[in-house]
């Protein structure tokens, strides 16, 4: 399962924001957020990957897209088969969760304290809708139902839920043998549907952005939990204060630049921020990458793949 766009992006900035930044507390905790709700995500493809279907089958997992409208979509997971299809918005909370119905409002009571929170079920129910449109748009009739699912076994749900599709994640076996059990006169092309929800994906970009003098320089130490600063020598970096020594962290160091700058680096502004002050040294690095080129001269600039942080084999030598 992938992580998004905006996840990758949060989880890098965590560990690259400076600490004395006005945000470095916020976005720490907004990692853990999604952190957290990553976990949820996995516990359901858990859950989903040990039932036994009774249909072919297809689980798009964190599904993103635009709407007509231009407001974008997040969607935990999409189970299609041939009878019917579950949208799944998954939740990893803890304490007492109640609701009030007639307001829509959603809310905890947690170590004697009450949270509200944006009501899940309104946030799925709206993806129903967005999906139910699209299906009437292709001229394909089939239920689409949704659940919100509780990844948190130590959550309580109050009986104000009782009528609602919310439930653990150990209800979910149920949940979609139920819909087994009592299908709609439906007998839908799967594979039409998948082809056209592959079509509709569309990887949403990070939800905010950072100035490059927001974030720590330089390539860190993994060791020292980002803290510290590696000095280059002769193709290895070392880290100033644990002795810490690699090769790979450069290609770490890219992917940071990748997701929080630019996919696109300059001889100039790798130097700058892997802290590396001779020209030759950086022109040899770049050379022995085998990164893309283009331009010529003071133009010149390379693109940094998506998979770099895969590129280990390649070592410096």
């Amino acid at each position: 399962m992938q992580k998004s766009k905006h996840h990758l992006y949060i989880e890098v900035l965590a560990k690259r924001i400076l600490s004395d930044d006005m945000e470095a507390s916020a976005i720490q905790q907004e990692f853990q957020r999604l952190e957290a709700g990553f976990f949820g995500e996995n516990r359901l493809k858990q859950a989903l990957s040990d039932f036994y279907f009774k249909t072919d089958h297809h689980i798009f997992y964190n599904f993103e897209c635009m709407n007509d409208n231009g407001f974008s979509h997040q969607i935990d997971a999409i189970l299609v088969t041939p009878l019917f299809i579950v949208i799944f918005e998954v939740k990893l909370l803890s304490g007492v969760l109640f609701y009030k119905s007639a307001q829509h409002e959603f809310y905890r009571i947690h170590n004697e304290k009450r949270e509200n929170f944006r009501n899940p079920l309104d946030q799925v129910y709206r993806h129903q809708l967005f999906l139910e449109q699209y299906l009437r748009k292709w001229q394909i009739t089939i239920p689409v139902y949704f659940a919100v699912v509780i990844a948190n076994q130590h959550a309580i749900l109050d009986e104000s839920l009782e009528k609602f599709p919310i439930f653990h994640i150990s209800g979910v076996p149920n949940f979609i043998e139920n819909l087994y059990r009592n299908p709609a006169n439906s007998n839908a092309n799967m594979s039409l549907i998948v082809a056209k929800l592959n079509r509709l994906y569309q990887a949403l970009p990070p939800r905010r952005s950072i100035s490059l003098d927001r974030l720590k320089k330089g390539v860190l130490c993994r060791q020292c939990d980002y803290e510290n600063v590696m000095n280059y020598h002769y193709g290895t970096f070392t880290c100033v204060v644990c002795g810490a020594k690699s090769r790979d962290v450069l290609f770490e160091t890219l992917d940071h630049y990748r997701i929080l700058i630019s996919g696109k680096i300059t001889n100039k502004q790798f130097r700058e921020f892997f802290g590396i002050h001779s020209l030759q040294s950086a022109s040899k690095i770049l050379v022995r990458l085998g990164l893309k080129r283009h331009g010529t001269k003071k133009g010149t600039y390379y693109i940094i793949p998506e998979d770099i942080s895969e590129w280990k084999r390649k070592r410096l030598r």
